[in-house]
């Protein structure tokens, strides 16, 4: 679920290669390296606090993070996706700084990179509908491997959490009509035993906290619960039987 860097718009291009053809020469290549950023980054600190600086400046730390996080230094990375975000806040920089913290598994610091990259959706540009389907495409999959992650390690925080974040973009999407782009869930190959259940129960969880109405929550959770209620126990018997397991132990 890595998503690729951004690519450099052409403005800010046109800007670098007016002061370093080389550098130019290695972004058009996917060859430049940190060095060559902090070079380029030192012998222009001038430039770059004007109003198109500071674009380019923000794009070249990104890239530079992106570097550093994909060579093994993963904290530099970060250090250096904040320092990009504190020059100028892009959408394409918090995405790829969701990305990277979905690798270390710190999800909910993900989720919060996302959301703000989705916030700021208006500035991805002209190839905004691309960079719309790898954010919502490897937001939508985090979540619901959360959520079956939870569901299958039997944990009720994790599974919860992530069917939550799951519904709370789609619903974004949604008023945006951009829920195409959300990964629906689905199953496309054969699964164990273990795994089917555990996305029937993952599918069943998203619809159930998908309703807002209580009473209409209520109603469903209680159809449910017919499907597997043993036929002729009340639910009285039921809590008795439980309550004389328990004193029984």
């Amino acid at each position: 679920m890595k998503m690729p860097p951004k690519e450099i718009e052409a403005d800010i291009l046109a800007s670098i290669k007016t002061q370093s053809a080389d550098l130019r020469v290695s972004i058009d290549n996917d060859t430049v390296t940190v060095q060559q950023i902090d070079a380029f980054l030192r012998d222009h600190d001038e430039a770059l606090s004007s109003q198109q600086g500071q674009a380019v400046h923000e794009s070249l730390l990104s890239q530079k993070a992106f570097l550093l996080f994909n060579q093994g230094q993963q904290e530099e990375g970060l250090r250096e996706y904040d320092r990009a975000l504190r020059v100028k806040e892009t959408p394409s920089t918090w995405a790829l700084k969701g990305s990277a913290l979905l690798q270390l598994e710190r999800l909910d610091d993900a989720f919060d990179a996302f959301h703000n990259s989705y916030s700021l959706k208006d500035n991805f540009g002209p190839q905004q509908q691309a960079y719309l389907a790898d954010l919502l495409g490897t937001w939508s999959v985090a979540a619901l491997l959360r959520g079956l992650s939870g569901i299958l390690e039997q944990d009720l925080y994790e599974a919860e959490s992530g069917v939550s974040e799951y519904i709370r973009l789609l619903k974004k999407a949604s008023e945006d009509d951009l829920e195409a782009l959300v990964l629906m869930l689905q199953t496309g190959q054969p699964a164990s035993e273990e795994l089917e259940d555990a996305l029937n129960e993952l599918a069943l969880m998203v619809r159930l906290l998908s309703i807002e109405d209580p009473f209409e929550g209520w109603r469903e959770l209680t159809k449910e619960i017919r499907k597997v209620w043993p036929e002729g126990l009340s639910a009285v018997d039921a809590i008795r039987e439980q309550r004389d397991h328990e004193w029984n132990q």
